[in-house]
C-alpha cells in the first residue's frame, strides 16, 4: 500500500489535462474506481452527534451492488449488533436487548436524516464516485492542487455548509467532487440536498494499494441537517474478492421491534 500523494509539507504536482477537461477527468475518475466482487474489512468507527459519542469496531463485508453486512463490537470485543443492508431491506440484530428489526432502506435515511440509495451508500464507504448528471452545466475548476467537478461553481460548493438554502438551481440534489491530481481518486465530496437544506461532506485520505487498487483507509464524514453528526471510519484491513458469506440468523428468543 502507498501513502496518499499529498503528505504534510508537500505539494502535489498536477498532471497535464488532455482534451476536453471535464470529459477527460470523468474518464480518469472512472478508470480509478475500485472494482470488486466481494470486499471484507475491519475498521474503527467514531460517531458523534450533539448528544452522544460512540466508538466501536466493525467487521464489514460487501457484495458489489447487492449487500452490505456489518458486525459491530465495542472495545471489549463482544458482538453488540449485526446489520444486513440490501437494495430493498435493512435487517438489524440487537444482541444487547435481544431484539431484531426488519425494514426497508428508508430506515438508514431516517436514522441519519439522509436521502440516499443503496448504491450511494456503498460508494461513500469505499470512495467511489457518486453518479451525477453529466450535462453541459457541469463545472470544472482547479482548486489549489486538486481538480474540481460539480453541478455548482467551486466557490459556491465550498460555501454550501454555511447557507445551503441560498443556493438557487433547478436541480434539487447537487454533487461536488475534488480529485487528487496524481491518481484521480476522490479526496473530497459534497452531496447537497436543497429540498431539506442539508448536505454530506466526505473526505478521503491515506489511500493505500489493495490488490493493485487504491483504497482510502480513512474516511471523515460530516452530515449537516437539523441533527448534525459526524462519522470517522479508519480501516485497518481490507481484502478484495475473497470467498465470503453473510451469516444472519435471528434467534427465536429475540423479539421484533419497530425502532
Amino acid at each position: 500500500m502507498i501513502l496518499f500523494s499529498c503528505k504534510s509539507g508537500q505539494r502535489a504536482s498536477r498532471k497535464p489535462l488532455e482534451g476536453e477537461k471535464t470529459a477527460f477527468l470523468l474518464s480518469q475518475m472512472d478508470n480509478s474506481e475500485l472494482h470488486f466482487e466481494t470486499l471484507s474489512a475491519k475498521a474503527g468507527i467514531s460517531f458523534l452527534t450533539e448528544n452522544r459519542k460512540a466508538t466501536f469496531n466493525v467487521n464489514l463485508r460487501m457484495f458489489s451492488d447487492s449487500a452490505i453486512w456489518i458486525s459491530i463490537t465495542p472495545l471489549l470485543g463482544i458482538e453488540m449488533a449485526r446489520v444486513l443492508i440490501t437494495k430493498d431491506s435493512v435487517k438489524v440484530i440487537d444482541r444487547l436487548d435481544k431484539q431484531y428489526f426488519i425494514g426497508n432502506f428508508d430506515y438508514i435515511n431516517k436514522k441519519f436524516n439522509l436521502d440516499i440509495e443503496f448504491g450511494v451508500l456503498q460508494s461513500l464507504l469505499i470512495g467511489n464516485k457518486i453518479i451525477f448528471e453529466e450535462d453541459k452545466d457541469l463545472k470544472f475548476a482547479i482548486d489549489k492542487d486538486r481538480y474540481y467537478l460539480g453541478n455548482l461553481k467551486k466557490r459556491k460548493a465550498k460555501k454550501v455548509d454555511d447557507n445551503p438554502q441560498k443556493i438557487e438551481r433547478r436541480n434539487e440534489e447537487l454533487v461536488s467532487i475534488w480529485l487528487n491530481p496524481e491518481n484521480y481518486k476522490i479526496s473530497e465530496l459534497i452531496l447537497t440536498d436543497l429540498t431539506a437544506d442539508r448536505f454530506i461532506r466526505g473526505e478521503y485520505s491515506n489511500h493505500q494499494l489493495v490488490d493493485g487498487q487504491l483504497f482510502p483507509m480513512k474516511l471523515d464524514f460530516s452530515i449537516q441537517s437539523e441533527s448534525p453528526s459526524s462519522i470517522v471510519i479508519e480501516y485497518s484491513r481490507v481484502e478484495l474478492n475473497e470467498d465470503l458469506n453473510i451469516p444472519f440468523n435471528i434467534s427465536k428468543k429475540y423479539e421484533q421491534t419497530s425502532y
